[in-house]
């Protein structure tokens, strides 16, 4: 059974150059006009970095009336954002790790949040993952998503084309605090920057998979980070540029996060002598709302939340789902076909359950 999207989109706004620009292109057949019409859209996404027309940018990502509209938007950012242009004769790659830490203790603690950022950058030499002659550099500072955020593409675009040394990256901060209470999933960054010259090797390999240097970074990471009474799996995910890297470190911390809970939920309900219920549903307000509960009692369950971005799949994340109860030997998943609403009829948020049937909207 599939899983409905619950996500609203405006209707189309004609007077948007940037949705009117993106719809002609979606709508185009012949092959040459879409080239054209492809490259009126980066030139509109150009002319916005350009002038710094954030409120621009954000109303018309905002106004996308689908997600493949939004989807060729954002793929337009990425290109402006990220690709040199034919003049440049270096560029700087501004990019980011990933890295989820999953930390357990007794009570409440606080992590340290920096690394050796030197080491880090000798392990990726090492590996091949940065380039052994390129001119690199890594922050040790572990910053929370917040952080990355806070950086408009513009800035993104401009620093690309005027940094010359890696050293001289801008962002001088102190790692985000990692405080940790009995269990905790975390999202931190280490950021960097690769100059890259015309016509040379890639300064850094970005995106692919983690392959021989993922243990030992995880390796440094948790040395760095070892505290008492603490027990931490660090999970870097590959380089990225720095807009792929908050998506993909999102989705990494939600699947992980995922992970641990079903983990502890079934083995709850399983020591119990119970069998176990999970109940997948999309909500109205844009969420895909998981239950974990049993059977044979109707009055204790467990609720997880997967708030939907404009860039989520909701077929990947049933997929995961799937694979995820699969590997748990859980026989009962249920996904609900319709979607359901935010709240119950006592104005709680509304889990759907075992014993709590799903509604039927109208």
């Amino acid at each position: 059974m599939n899983l409905p999207d619950p996500r609203l989109y405006p209707r189309v706004n004609p007077q948007n150059p940037m949705i009117r620009q993106v719809m002609s292109l979606m709508t185009e057949r012949d092959a040459e006009l879409v080239a054209q019409k492809r490259a009126g859209l980066q030139q509109l996404m150009a002319e916005l970095l350009m002038s710094k027309d954030h409120y621009g940018l954000n109303g018309a990502l905002t106004q996308a009336p689908s997600q493949d509209a939004w989807l060729t938007m954002w793929h337009a950012l990425r290109v402006e954002v990220e690709s040199p242009s034919a003049h440049d004769q270096q560029s700087a790659t501004v990019f980011a790790i990933p890295l989820v830490l999953v930390a357990g203790c007794k009570g409440e603690t606080s992590l340290p949040s920096e690394i050796d950022g030197a080491a880090a950058l000798s392990l990726l030499r090492e590996h091949g993952v940065i380039a052994a002659n390129a001119d690199a550099w890594i922050s040790g500072a572990l910053l929370g998503p917040d952080v990355l955020a806070a950086i408009s593409p513009a800035q993104l675009a401009e620093w690309r084309a005027t940094i010359t040394e890696a050293e001289k990256f801008p962002i001088d901060s102190a790692g985000s605090a990692i405080k940790v209470k009995d269990e905790a999933v975390v999202l931190r960054y280490l950021i960097g920057v690769a100059i890259q010259e015309k016509g040379a090797e890639p300064a850094i390999q970005l995106g692919g998979q983690v392959t021989s240097w993922g243990m030992p970074l995880a390796n440094l990471i948790s040395e760095a980070l070892k505290t008492d009474g603490v027990t931490l799996f660090p999970i870097p995910r590959t380089p990225l540029s720095w807009l792929a890297a908050q998506d993909v470190g999102r989705v990494t911390q939600l699947e992980t996060r995922l992970q641990v809970m079903t983990s502890n939920a079934l083995r709850s309900i399983r020591t119990k002598g119970r069998t176990p219920v999970v109940t997948v549903a999309a909500h109205e307000n844009n969420e895909i709302r998981i239950t974990f509960s049993s059977k044979e009692d109707p009055e204790r369950w467990e609720g997880y939340v997967w708030t939907l971005l404009p860039s989520d799949h909701v077929e990947l994340i049933a997929q995961y789902v799937r694979e995820l109860m699969l590997e748990c030997r859980l026989e009962d998943l249920v996904f609900i076909e319709n979607v359901q609403p935010t709240l119950d009829t006592d104005g709680l948020p509304f889990f759907i359950t075992a014993h709590i049937k799903p509604v039927v909207l109208q």
